[in-house]
């Protein structure tokens, strides 16, 4: 069992938070990664609020989908672009730093859209 007991909001909340540290100490693949997972369980969460499913990798877009639907937010494809590339980044290694940061902003702009559909407060990441 994880330090966080399945809880999907709380981890999303802290792989950005990770994230962003380690891209402060130049750690560019797992900041890349956490920034996946951050977006990835923040859509867990959405999902398990709206009794959709989340079982794997394609999914991720189906959700995104429908959140977009529901919300209207005219940012949330760049987020997902965001996200796949943070992920694609871990396996790649191509990514500048500015780059990574510039998509962890877009994946916190996911993280605290969800949050706040959820009644939480942003994370400050």
């Amino acid at each position: 069992m994880s330090e966080f007991s399945g809880d999907h909001t709380q981890i999303s909340a802290v792989f950005l938070r990770r994230s962003r540290a380690y891209l402060a100490n130049g750690e560019l693949l797992q900041a890349s990664e956490k920034g996946w997972g951050a977006a990835a369980h923040a859509l867990k969460s959405y999902a398990l609020a709206r009794s959709l499913e989340y079982r794997n990798h394609s999914d991720f877009h189906d959700l995104v989908t429908h959140l977009r639907l529901e919300t209207r937010h005219s940012q949330l494809r760049q987020s997902e672009d965001s996200a796949n590339a943070l992920h694609r980044n871990f396996y790649n290694d191509n990514l500048t730093a500015p780059q990574i940061a510039a998509h962890l902003n877009d994946v916190a702009n996911l993280v605290n859209l969800i949050r706040r559909l959820t009644n939480l407060p942003p994370v400050d990441a």
